[in-house]
């Protein structure tokens, strides 16, 4: 499924109006977006985003890594979901999927975590059902 690309939070122009984004690619957007996103901020999609950057600057323990690895997979979950659910509402409606093997999850390989005093850094290895493997990373700040 086609959509559009972001840098920075803004548009890319490509040849003859906005570049798209597929793919592993688009995986890659989707999931680095909904870490950074401020968990609420969107009030059309209010389960959108995380709490990563509550965390930032709280004591150094191991329940801090254990919550932010916690979140990490709370907002991987929401989003394979969110595409499970998009996958069942084509097949119900008779519709052609509006994925292709490339842009869905199949499998989670590993959810790294590196949390420092301020910032968090998050490497996602995740598995595509055509069998890719797609490294998505991000680092949250304040």
């Amino acid at each position: 499924m086609k959509q559009l690309a972001l840098v920075g939070g803004d548009l890319v122009l490509g040849d003859g109006g906005y570049r798209t984004v597929t793919g592993a690619a688009r995986i890659r957007q989707d999931l680095a977006l909904a870490l950074a996103e401020p968990y609420g901020n969107d009030s059309y999609h209010p389960e959108f985003g995380s709490v990563l950057a509550a965390h930032i600057g709280e004591p150094l323990t191991a329940e801090l890594e254990l919550l932010v690895r916690s979140e990490v997979v709370r907002v991987v979950q929401q989003y394979v979901d969110a595409q499970q659910a998009q996958i069942a509402a084509d097949a119900l409606s008779g519709s052609r999927s509006r994925f292709s093997h490339q842009d869905v999850v199949q499998s989670v390989q590993s959810i790294v975590t590196d949390v420092q005093y301020d910032t968090i850094k998050v490497t996602i290895a995740i598995t595509t059902q055509s069998g890719a493997t797609v490294k998505v990373l991000r680092t949250v700040s304040t």
